[in-house]
């Protein structure tokens, strides 16, 4: 049985510059046990959301890299997918690749009354905030932020 933990470290370490280099952010590896099979799964992320065509490029890619080079072959399914609408932005760089998206904040404690925050998303430096549908633009030390969610504006 193969160590899981440095397989997800190996493949980040390769296949990151891969998909760097093809526009993507490379954001985890998982290996998981999804109907009776283990699923080899790299999730992706981009500036303005991930297409089926980004995940079919960055799979036809990784997969010789993954079999060939790096020699695994303990799973039984491999995929590519996004993040899915609803996983919130935690990091500085989440932020950065969908600036300009509709955006809940949440923060842990109340900023001038108010602990939600709602508006495209902005990034000033090492601030991440909204600009409100007024035109006001409200940031926050990324540590003071809860949860950073996409919001879906008809």
């Amino acid at each position: 049985m193969s160590d899981h933990k440095t397989n997800r470290r190996t493949i980040l370490e390769k296949l990151i510059p891969l998909a760097d280099g093809m526009g993507l952010a490379l954001l985890d590896v998982l290996y998981v046990h999804e109907g009776g099979r283990m699923v080899l799964r790299l999730i992706i992320d981009k500036r303005g959301g991930v297409g089926i065509e980004d995940c079919e490029r960055l799979s036809t890619a990784a997969d010789p890299l993954i079999s060939d080079k790096l020699g695994l072959d303990d799973f039984d399914v491999f995929e590519v997918s996004s993040p899915g609408l609803d996983r919130p932005f935690n990091t500085l760089e989440d932020c950065q690749r969908h600036e300009g998206e509709w955006v809940r904040i949440s923060l842990y404690r109340a900023v001038d009354g108010g602990k939600r925050f709602f508006g495209k998303l902005i990034v000033r430096g090492k601030l991440v905030g909204v600009e409100t549908e007024k035109g006001e633009e409200i940031l926050f030390p990324l540590e003071e932020v809860a949860r950073i969610k996409r919001e879906v504006v008809f």
